[in-house]
């Protein structure tokens, strides 16, 4: 039986927002989003797969994509369930695995910083989705409070922004037309997608919250961006950095939309391929750690 956990008041900003305007702009990106993680998603599961028959936990699962692939690796013998603690993307989770016929996941509205999971599970994913944390250690030691003895923790995050081109440089150019206000109304995402991006930051997390057998992989991967310009400019002012700085800036920065698009469209043009889509590369630190117990 899955239940609803309470959100650290910490975390609250971080989850309307991602609860509201950052559901629909996913939601409506999502073609790329998730596309464009579909090949380092699969390089995360063969180089640490779960058990078969194993008990997954998925962190910051969002639509569930990924839990329904944990339920596929392990079997009908194993179970996967799928966290998030955006109500709007559990909602959706559930009613996208049912349609799809995956019989062995469940999925529940979660705040890991508040979360008591009982130690059942032999595997903890997370794609994307351990970034947003205000308090990270404690959150980290609640995933590893649900992991088994010797389970495993295996998890892709951002690198540094700067070794994703498409991100910093599309800021970048938004910086051009607009400048980080002083005081703003929108929910932010707390720390943000980079907050990982530092190896030292990032190991020093796992250390604290008590993981050993550390390991932290670089790989570089083709971004794809959109499948023609158009989709492309409308996935990089949705989500991330220079997004961001247009929402934060309301009104005014909606009325710049138009010009930035524009400038945009030229950045990028020397990046479109023959077929018409525009593929950038993405930077991730692969990580893997394992319960002591």
């Amino acid at each position: 039986m899955t239940q609803e956990r309470a959100v650290a008041a910490a975390n609250e900003e971080a989850v309307r927002a991602w609860d509201t305007v950052l559901y629909e702009r996913w939601k409506s990106n999502r073609k790329v989003f998730v596309g464009a993680l579909g090949e380092v998603t699969e390089v995360v599961f063969e180089l640490f797969p779960p058990p078969e028959c194993g008990c997954c936990i998925d962190i910051g699962c969002g639509f569930g994509e990924t839990t329904q692939q944990l339920a596929v690796l392990v079997g009908p013998g194993g179970f996967a369930l799928g966290t998030d603690s955006s109500p709007r993307f559990i909602e959706d989770a559930r009613r996208e695995a049912v349609e799809a016929g995956v019989e062995n996941v469940a999925f529940e509205t979660a705040d890991a910083q508040t979360a008591e999971w009982d130690p059942i599970y032999d595997y903890a994913f997370s794609r994307m989705g351990t970034q947003f944390f205000a308090a990270p250690v404690p959150a980290m030691r609640a995933i590893r409070g649900a992991l088994k003895p010797g389970g495993r923790l295996a998890k892709v995050c951002w690198r540094r922004k700067a070794e994703s081109p498409f991100w910093a440089e599309t800021e970048q150019v938004v910086e051009r037309f607009l400048s980080r206000p002083d005081e703003y109304e929108a929910d932010t995402c707390g720390p943000g997608p980079f907050s990982l991006g530092n190896p030292e930051t990032t190991r020093g997390i796992l250390q604290a919250a008590g993981y050993d057998q550390i390991e932290l992989h670089p790989r570089d991967f083709d971004y794809f961006m959109g499948a023609d310009m158009d989709e492309a400019i409308d996935s990089l002012l949705a989500i991330g950095p220079g997004a961001e700085l247009i929402r934060l800036n309301g009104e005014y920065g909606e009325s710049r939309r138009g010009e930035i698009a524009a400038a945009l469209r030229d950045h990028y043009a020397a990046w479109q391929k023959p077929d018409g889509s525009i593929v950038g590369r993405g930077a991730v630190w692969i990580v893997a750690a394992t319960n002591p117990g």
